[in-house]
């Protein structure tokens, strides 16, 4: 329940960091938008490669904790018992709308435990993928702005003189 938490409030927070970053890029003119562009697409990794990478390592945390935790689950009971998910977990997440509650309930809580650690794997991948997209662009848009500005002033001020 901890991570639908934390996936919540992040794909709460990237709603209005994307709206930021667009704003940020219908400032720039048609120059700076390709130095941008080329800037993300050199120096960069892509979104997607992130998410994936981000979702490998996901995968492989949950994999090494369900091993301890079923390893001593083992040793103390000599047995080993994969339920559905809300067997296991017995907190969960409502939204208080009838149909997406409905829906949790089908998709994710209803499922066996391992199917229902990987959808979380994927939705906190992907969350974590569109917050930290967006907060790069944002930090190399503003960046790029300041080391322009700077050009242009050192460019007026040698041509004063």
């Amino acid at each position: 329940m901890v991570f639908h938490a934390i996936a919540v409030w992040l794909l709460v927070a990237s709603v209005p960091l994307w709206a930021y970053r667009w704003f940020l890029y219908a400032k720039l003119d048609e120059r700076e938008r390709q130095i941008f562009k080329r800037l993300v697409t050199k120096r960069y990794e892509g979104a997607f490669a992130f998410g994936a990478r981000m979702f490998g390592f996901l995968v492989a945390l949950a994999a090494a904790v369900l091993f301890l935790v079923y390893g001593l689950r083992y040793l103390k009971h000599g047995s080993l018992e994969l339920g559905v998910y809300k067997e296991t977990v017995r907190t969960r997440l409502y939204s208080g709308m009838e149909p997406v509650d409905q829906a949790l309930n089908t998709f994710h809580y209803e499922q066996p435990l391992p199917i229902a650690i990987l959808t979380t794997c994927f939705l906190l991948s992907v969350v974590f993928t569109l917050v930290a997209t967006a907060l790069r662009d944002v930090a190399t848009i503003l960046r790029l702005r300041k080391k322009l500005e700077r050009i242009q002033s050192g460019r007026s001020d040698t041509q004063t003189t």
